[in-house]
């Protein structure tokens, strides 16, 4: 899959989350998920007692199962469009 963002390194990503979320916090920031569209938002996670990394590369519904899919950047299909150092991760959710 061609991927549309590519973010060289982690910094370069997390300035540019920054800039977008107007905080430094991932609990601010806000991602879609690239199979059932949802978007994730990190406080979310945080409240799931999930990962502080979870938000980028998973959808809620593994810990929600309310919520989303259960969908996952490192499975076994590939579908992400962003990459950081490589890895594939969500894309950013879009700005209100």
């Amino acid at each position: 899959m061609a991927r549309e963002h590519i973010y060289k390194t982690a910094e370069e990503w997390r300035t540019e989350a920054e800039r977008r979320f107007k905080s430094p916090y991932m609990e601010d920031w806000k991602f879609k998920c690239p199979s059932c569209g949802r978007v994730n938002r990190g406080q979310e996670f945080r409240d799931a007692g999930a990962s502080p990394n979870a938000p980028y590369q998973e959808c809620i519904g593994r810990y929600d199962k309310t919520k989303g899919c259960d969908w996952a950047a490192y499975g076994l299909f590939d579908i992400c469009t962003t990459e950081v150092e490589g890895i594939p991760v969500f894309d950013f959710a879009e700005e209100e």
